[in-house]
């Protein structure tokens, strides 16, 4: 089972689509944790709408800005699946996302994969375990190692770089990369 690990800030719209994307697994054990910076009634509407008890809607009291980087560390507590992928409600995934990951999870604890990025004009970023070419929502890694490291510097603009870095000097961990494109971000 995968929990995404969604945060929002002002976004509206996109919260559809990514919540689509999600119910269009074609594996459907996943859950996902929609963590927003600040109230936000429109996207706690949008969750409502979607009735799926996969999908919870928390927000911190006040907005903490810094790409979402508090708020992936806060919904990090309410995480009990084995696996997570730490997103924006910004990105979308491919139908087979979850099933990607799960026919690779039971050798791998660290898992990337490449997507489309704005920041890219729409090209591939092609994800490697270094600061500067990695996103959130371009990697799966267990639970217990996410907890364990932790978000370290949410102030940076590369928190991600930071985190994945993190992860590779967890003892024992296996890296795996899906060389395909899973996901979008906008």
């Amino acid at each position: 089972m995968i929990t995404f690990i969604a945060t929002s800030h002002n976004e509206t719209y996109s919260a559809y689509m990514f919540i689509s994307s999600l119910k269009l697994q074609t594996k459907h054990n996943w859950k996902c944790i929609i963590y927003n910076d600040g109230p936000n009634d429109f996207i706690k509407n949008v969750v409502t709408q979607f009735n799926d008890n996969r999908i919870t809607y928390y927000e911190s009291d006040k907005p903490n800005g810094f790409w979402g980087h508090y708020s992936r560390q806060s919904a990090l507590k309410y995480v009990d699946t084995e696996f997570l992928i730490q997103t924006s409600i910004q990105d979308y995934y491919i139908p087979t996302t979850v099933e990607e990951i799960l026919n690779v999870s039971s050798f791998s604890d660290l898992i990337l994969f490449n997507c489309l990025h704005n920041h890219f004009n729409y090209n591939v970023l092609n994800s490697t375990p270094k600061i500067d070419r990695v996103d959130w929502g371009c990697h799966a890694v267990r639970t217990k190692i996410a907890k364990s490291v932790g978000i370290q510097q949410p102030e940076s603009s590369t928190c991600d770089g930071i985190f994945v870095e993190n992860c590779l000097k967890y003892s024992g961990l296996r890296y795996y990369k899906i060389e395909k494109i899973l996901t979008t971000h906008n």
